[in-house]
């Protein structure tokens, strides 16, 4: 049995049999690609992020929308404005919708219809397209399924229609990230056989290597996605493509040295086990040396907070899944096969790298030239170096996707912003569907709509965009100016009346000063109430006034009101006396029995009356000037700023108008609201940036020291998100490359015994990659027209070069400690027997590049330029590097003496 089992052994039958297995339950336990993509493939934002903390508010909202996701149906009408056909079109298709809700999940449907006091923001200046926001439940299934349902219930006779939000963009371009992840996995492993083909001359070889990779990419992305499935560890959209660029360059590079060391043991005549084990042995350490390296640098990654950084650590699976392959997989079928391994190879005479010696060569014969050569050519391109990067999805979708063609015509019918708005959470610990909070409230909104960059703002106190005129001082100050005008022309004419019937008391006359008495007394009553309202407006806008103005104000007011009701207390006195002895004069015409002694009871009260109307008639000419004279000072007051402040009385908080706005704009609890803020530029824009942070400076600034001062504030929407991204990028890429640098500095130090050649040699490798990424940029803008690079590109481009860099300083830190000769004899030699492998892994470059390039997807597109121009630099400028600085390093302190010989 011992037998048996050491046959097996020595077969590499238990070998087989694993990887049969591993690949097996890596198939069946493989959770989809493209789900994982498009439900975890987003940058995952820390809690206490602005975007997740709006997330957290919204969650709460009530009115049956609380963590829902919006999207918006576009009606456009390519040919000029909606006609009353296309109008009635669009309803029949809301009242579809409507029908429909529960179906498709559909919270809530807001309209122009549904929200009158925001009808500009529903429908175009032009009145070529009209939209409608949905707020979808998240709990729906397949969010894509969901779309494409929708899409075809909005579908109107005789209008283009679009289903359009930036998660739907985001969503096109994971699906799009999705299908050139899986068509550069079928390219790639063609090309892979093309590689092993064409250097070895071999057919077996090429089918056997393919095959290997196949079986460690699968199992290694089967372990990344069940990792991130089951776990809470992060995922990136990209993942996926960088494991497969890692199993195809260390695989094929790993190949390549196994395949070279076997070739040479079988022509040496060793039997096919012999000559396996020992092309094993041969490349065991330099691929456990490069696997451990690169193992420790990805590992690292998972120490920063960033989702899409972190989630890059779990390459570090990757990279010891296809380490354990290379040891394991091909041997099987080498031992197996011997020579027929190669079939059909021809021998080729080997030629050495010419191009490298010449490099070499130039660096040894003048080394100053040699570096100020490499610094004149390469140094302008790294120290132009600049941040060109954009962290918009939009541009990496397909310009006749849905999504992206509807966003497109929001921005042209509303303006540049519409599409993608920053909405402002603010939550107050009470309500704020009061005075004090909406005047805030409508503060911050004014303030915000004029700085820079921002377009328009919704809010609670304008709905539309605009101000509400009657909320405001001004409008009702005008009102009131005109009741008093009326109230005066009034007062006018009964002291004129009350004039003539002191004279001439009448009993028909007595009867009409009467009526008009108990008229005027209504009217008076009627302006002592409105007198409060008064008090209130002008304190409000005496308050944004000058002291001066401010008491003026208040002791106009006040004398105002105290002389109104001094009048009505005299009218209604006046009134009295004037019904009584209306009523005894009629008594006294009737009954011609008792004239004598009704006479002088008339008599009497006539002079009684007469004494009140000449009291009267005074008091009202004071009140006459008194109302004049507040007429003309709140004339004054309501064409002053002062008056532009924003005052809504309890009556208008009840009003219809105002009920609708605070539904749509407030929380169901009434303590939380939202400004929605519209940018002049798409969320593609640089600009954007700088106009987030000033509008958070702006909202912070300007809510101190108000009732608002201790309200929760919290900023989302796209251009907030992908602020928050570029936030994070820049603040952990520091970090990050000294991490890496460190961490590889140490590593190739420790491998030369050299502490100064690997700074140089690191020096070479970040000017060759700063002047591929600016080389890479001008190539693409020249291209595409786009000057910006997407910012993941650094991230896929890195994982490549950080390959076969490693690879390349890991031989020359070998063979640099393991010299058998001088320095200075060891330079050229020791450097030119590089440049076969070089040649090699150059190719390989090149077909990698192809793959990316072959796959018409921008940022793949961007990361293969990078990667092919900063493989080209580092592989001239190396050889130069090396030799030059090398021989600096020792002639140079052996100059000393001699200079000082001639100093004397």
């Amino acid at each position: 049995m011992k037998e048996r089992i050491r046959q097996l052994h020595s077969h590499r039958i238990f070998s087989l049999l694993f990887w049969l297995i591993a690949i097996f339950a890596a198939i069946v336990m493989m959770p989809n690609t493209s789900d994982m993509i498009q439900s975890k493939g987003q940058p995952q934002l820390a809690n206490d992020s602005q975007p997740m903390v709006a997330r957290s508010m919204q969650s709460t909202w009530g009115r049956n929308i609380s963590g829902t996701s919006q999207v918006t149906v576009v009606f456009s009408n390519p040919n000029g404005k909606l006609t009353t056909t296309q109008q009635s079109n669009i309803d029949k298709t809301v009242q579809r919708l409507t029908e429909k809700q529960k179906t498709y999940g559909i919270q809530s449907i807001q309209t122009m219809t549904t929200n009158p006091t925001a009808k500009s923001q529903f429908y175009s200046k032009d009145g070529s397209t009209e939209t409608i926001q949905l707020a979808l439940a998240q709990n729906q299934g397949d969010s894509r399924v969901l779309a494409k349902q929708l899409r075809s219930q909005i579908r109107t006779a005789g209008l283009s229609t679009y289903l359009t939000s930036p998660e739907l963009v985001n969503d096109a371009a994971n699906e799009n990230i999705s299908h050139v992840t899986t068509f550069a996995a079928i390219l790639g492993f063609i090309l892979s056989l093309l590689i092993i083909g064409v250097i070895f001359k071999s057919l077996i070889a090429p089918l056997i290597s393919t095959l290997s990779m196949l079986m460690m990419y699968a199992v290694s992305l089967s372990l990344v996605n069940n990792l991130a499935s089951h776990t809470s560890f992060p995922y990136s959209e990209y993942l996926p493509l960088l494991t497969l660029l890692l199993t195809l360059i260390l695989g094929t590079l790993g190949f390549y040295y196994l395949f070279n060391a076997f070739k040479e043991n079988a022509a040496a005549g060793q039997d096919p086990a012999e000559a396996t084990t020992h092309s094993v042995h041969a490349i065991r350490n330099f691929l456990l040396i490069l696997g451990c390296t690169l193992t420790i640098l990805f590992a690292s990654f998972y120490a920063f907070s960033f989702s899409t950084i972190r989630a890059m650590s779990s390459l570090a699976i990757v990279t010891i899944v296809t380490i354990i392959g290379l040891y394991t997989i091909a041997p099987i079928f080498m031992q197996l096969l011997g020579e027929r391994f190669f079939w059909p190879a021809a021998d080729l005479p080997t030629r050495p790298h010419r191009f490298w010696n010449w490099m070499a060569s130039f660096g040894l014969w003048q080394p100053f030239v040699a570096i100020i050569a490499v610094l004149y050519v390469v140094g302008p391109f790294a120290i132009l170096y600049r941040d060109n990067l954009n962290f918009s999805a939009a541009k990496t979708v397909a310009p006749n996707n849905e999504a992206i063609s509807g966003m497109r015509v929001l921005n042209a019918h509303f303006g540049e912003g519409k599409a993608t708005p920053v909405t402002i959470y603010v939550r107050s610990k009470d309500r704020v569907d009061n005075e004090k909070a909406l005047l805030q409230l409508d503060n911050l909104t004014t303030k915000l709509k004029s700085m820079p960059g921002v377009a328009g703002v919704t809010s609670l106190t304008q709905p539309n965009g605009q101000p509400m005129n009657q909320y405001y001082v001004n409008t009702q100050l005008n009102q009131m100016n005109t009741s008093l005008r009326g109230a005066t022309d009034q007062l006018s004419t009964l002291q004129s009346d009350l004039k003539s019937n002191r004279s001439d008391l009448s009993q028909v006359k007595l009867s009409e000063s009467a009526d008009k008495l108990d008229s005027l007394v209504s009217k008076t009553t009627t302006l002592a109430d409105d007198t409060s309202t008064v008090r209130s407006q002008v304190s409000q806008v005496a308050g944004r006034a000058s002291v001066s103005q401010s008491s003026s104000a208040s002791k106009r007011v006040r004398n105002y009101q105290r002389l109104l009701n001094l009048v009505s207390n005299q009218l209604q006195t006046v009134a009295s006396n004037m019904r009584v002895l209306n009523d005894e004069a009629t008594t006294a015409g009737n009954d011609g029995q008792a004239v004598q002694s009704s006479v002088s009871d008339y008599a009497s009260q006539v002079s009684s009356v007469q004494s009140s109307l000449k009291k009267t008639t005074t008091s009202l000419n004071g009140l006459i000037k008194s109302y004049n004279s507040i007429y003309s000072y709140l004339s004054a007051l309501q064409a002053s700023d002062a008056a532009k402040t924003y005052y809504i009385t309890p009556e208008q908080l009840t009003s219809m108008q105002f009920q609708q706005s605070l539904a749509s704009n407030t929380s169901q609890d009434y303590k939380t609201t939202q400004l929605q803020i519209y940018l002049k530029n798409s969320a593609s824009s640089h600009n954007n940036a700088a106009t987030i942070q000033q509008l958070q400076s702006e909202v912070k600034t300007q809510l101190q020291g108000t009732a608002l001062s201790n309200a929760k504030i919290a900023y989302t929407g796209q251009p907030v998100v992908q602020n928050t991204v570029e936030h994070a990028i820049k603040t952990n890429a520091g970090w990050l490359l000294l991490t890496i640098g460190i961490i590889t500095f140490l590593i190739i130090a420790i491998l030369s015994g050299s502490v100064l050649q690997p700074i140089y040699w690191l020096t070479s490798l970040a000017l060759a990659v700063m002047g591929g990424v600016q080389l890479a940029e001008l190539t693409s803008h020249f291209m595409s027209g786009d000057p910006t690079f997407n910012w993941q590109v650094p991230f896929i481009a890195f994982v490549p070069l950080l390959i076969i860099s490693m690879s390349l300083l890991i031989q020359l830190a070998i063979s640099y400690r393991f010299k058998e000769v001088s320095l200075l004899d060891w330079l050229q030699p020791g450097v030119s027997s590089l440049g076969q492998t070089l040649r090699y892994q150059l190719f390989t470059m090149v077909i990698i590049c192809l793959v990316l390039f072959s796959a018409n997807f921008a940022p793949l597109t961007q990361a293969g330029l990078v990667i092919l121009f900063a493989t080209i630099i580092f592989d001239i400028i190396l050889p130069i590097i090396v030799t030059s600085v090398g021989k600096l390093t020792v002639t140079l302190p052996t100059m000393r003496p001699h200079l000082k010989r001639h100093a004397k």
